[in-house]
Formats: C-alpha cells, structure tokens, sequence
C-alpha cells in the first residue's frame, strides 16, 4: 500500500502538473510539429490571442510580401534583454523568439478571397485577431539558439486553428481583390511560404561568416510610435525599454517620421533590398550597395553600369538614370515578376505598384547626367 501510494503521489507532482502557461522554449533537436506548442499565441472563440508576454512591434517602413499583412512579435526569457545598437540589428539573448504572422484581411464578398489593403495592421487589437476577419497565411519564427539563429517556417490549416511546422515550404494559391476597387475581378496569384534553407537568402547578410541575423529589430526600424498596445499608443524604443528587454538606449529623438521622397526611397530600398546590397551580403558582388549607411551615389546605382549583363539589364546601361527612371536597370527590375530578373529575388510574386512609384519618383529628380556608354 506504501508503494501504491508513493507512486500516486509521483503521479499527481509530475504527470498531472498544469501545463506551462508561457511561451516555451525548444532546443534545436526538438522543435514542435504544431505552432501552438511554444505556447505564443492560441486560437481561441473564433479569435487569435498573444500571450501575455509577446510584445507586438512594428515597422517604420514595410517589407513587401505581396501585399500580405504582417504582425511581428518578440519575447526574451525572464531577466534577459537586447542591447541597443544605433546602426546594426540589436543583439538579442539565447532562448529569444521572434515572430512574423502573415496575413490578409478577408474579402467580405467572396469566399476564401483575400483583400488588397494600405491598412499596416488589420483587425488586431487588445493582443487578439479577429479570425473572422482576417486569413493567416504562415507565422515564422526565429529562434535564437546557443549556434545561432534558427528559422521555422509554420503554415496555417484552413480552418486556422493551428499551424504546422513546414520546413520545406508551401504554395498556396490564392484571390485578391484590391479593397478600393471592389468592382474588378480578382487576381489569381501563388502566395510561397519560402523552404528554411531559402530564408537564409535574406537573413544570412554577412556571407564571410554565414551567420543568420534578424532584419528588422534595428534603430532605424523601430523607432517609430506603435498604435496597437493594450495601453494606447507609444513610442516602440521607449515601451521596449520601460518592459526591461531593451538595454542601452541612448537618449534619442523618438517616434520619428520619414519626410521626403529621397528619404522615403533610401528606407524602402534598406528594408527590402539592403539586405542583399550590403558590403558582404549576397548580392556583394554587384558593387549596388542600398542599406542604409550607404553615402555614395554611384554604389546607390546612380550612373553605375551592372556588373555582369543579360536579361536583367532590360537592354538598359546604369543603375539608375537621373530623371530617366524607364531607362534605370534597378526600376526594370522591380516592375518584374519574372523569375530571372526580378528584385528582390524572393519574397514575392507579384509587383510592388507602390514601391516601384516610389522609387521612380526619386530617380525623377536625381540631377545630373551619365556618360554615354558608348
């Protein structure tokens, strides 16, 4: 009967304790099939809810990802912080995740229809998503790990009630409507949740040591005001400071805004090409650096003729043309969706309008002249 008992008793202490009810951490050799094991988020009547101690941010300026909406996420273990750093990605402590949810807000006309919205955020407020008005498409994760950064890629069933862990990646096919021009057809497109392996195509940002790296946890990124926390509005630096997982902030001017065209173009291109264009990213090679601490125009593409020649050249000669922006291989190459000579290479399938407007208006009034390169 003592026996009985003691071995009642281990099962009430150990196979009968409630489940964690924080976000968890998984080593490398043991990552879940389901999204809902790392306890980050729970789909729960009809709703999304974040845990408690995921912190949603934002970013100043967007990535493209045909046009899919994202909610981005952070969540350090107790008693850890990142370091702040004025120009690269801030240093994050092992056991950090990092989230990216992508979705779209539904069509309210069409069934499993998507919408085309300006909207940075759709239907997330108070921690939580409204299902009923929005689709999930994927939520990656980054995992820092003691070797590193680790990506994991988890797609959404149907009825978005979990996620599956899809290491090779997925293709969903899907319909779009624009959200202002309801009277059109929709637009028949392949949305690609990239394998692991291809995310290492925009993380791995310094080919010397291999290593992958966030993009988007940096100053010039976050600092901005985000709208969507329980309490109201704050500045992002400042509210990630005040909840203790940001050390080292300077004190800095806050929640700034970008102003101008040329401002405007160099953020779009640092987010979404910078990446790759960098001093040792991938697309080193080409010698157009568009990061952000880049000063030279003619590394930024203005006058630069390509480095090797072909069909992504557009039968054009530099970079980037002053006033010329039809006649610029960088303009020919985003308004491509052709896979051989669009930029940024992955990511997308369909033309960024927006991006490509932006950027042809900044080339517009670059002054000056090339020589002829005959």
């Amino acid at each position: 009967m003592r026996f009985i008992a003691v071995v009642l008793l281990s099962l009430f202490v150990f196979g009968c304790q409630p489940e964690q009810s924080g976000p968890r951490n998984f080593g490398p050799d043991h990552y879940p099939a389901l999204l809902s094991e790392w306890q980050l988020m729970q789909q729960q009547d009809g709703q999304l809810l974040l845990h408690e101690e995921m912190l949603p941010y934002d970013l100043l300026t967007p990535l493209f990802s045909d046009y899919a909406l994202k909610l981005r996420t952070v969540w350090m273990p107790a008693g850890t912080s990142a370091i702040y750093n004025s120009s690269e990605t801030f240093e994050f402590p092992v056991g950090t995740i990092i989230s990216k949810t992508f979705y779209y807000p539904r069509d309210p006309e069409i069934v499993d229809a998507v919408l085309r919205t300006d909207a940075d955020v759709h239907g997330f407020a108070d921690n939580r998503f409204d299902l009923r008005a929005v689709r999930l498409l994927e939520t990656r994760l980054l995992v820092r790990q003691e070797s590193g950064w680790d990506p994991l890629p988890y797609v959404w069933n149907g009825a978005q009630t979990d996620a599956s862990l899809q290491l090779t990646g997925a293709i969903q096919r899907l319909q779009m409507r624009d959200s202002n021009e309801l009277s059109k057809a929709p637009l028949e497109f392949a949305y690609i949740v990239p394998n692991r392996n291809e995310c290492a195509g925009c993380h791995a940002v310094d080919q010397n040591d291999g290593q992958l790296r966030p993009i988007g946890p940096a100053s010039r990124h976050l600092d901005k005001t985000f709208a969507h926390y329980r309490d109201g509005p704050d500045a992002q630096l400042q509210h990630w400071a005040a909840r203790g997982i940001l050390s080292n902030l300077p004190s800095t001017t806050i929640a700034t805004s970008l102003t101008g065209t040329e401002q405007k173009a160099r953020a779009y291109l640092d987010i979404n090409c910078g990446h790759c264009h960098q001093p040792g990213g991938s697309a080193d090679t080409s010698g157009l650096f568009l990061h952000a601490a880049e000063t030279s125009l003619l590394k930024m593409g203005v006058c630069k003729p390509p480095v090797a020649a072909g069909r992504g050249t557009g039968g054009h000669s530099y970079s980037m043309v002053p006033g010329a922006p039809d006649e610029s291989i960088l303009l020919f190459r985003m308004n491509s969706k052709e896979l051989d000579i669009k930029m940024p290479e992955l990511g997308r399938t369909l033309v960024h309008a927006e991006g490509v407007d932006l950027v042809r208006n900044w080339i517009e009034q670059l002054s000056g002249e090339c020589a002829n390169p005959g």
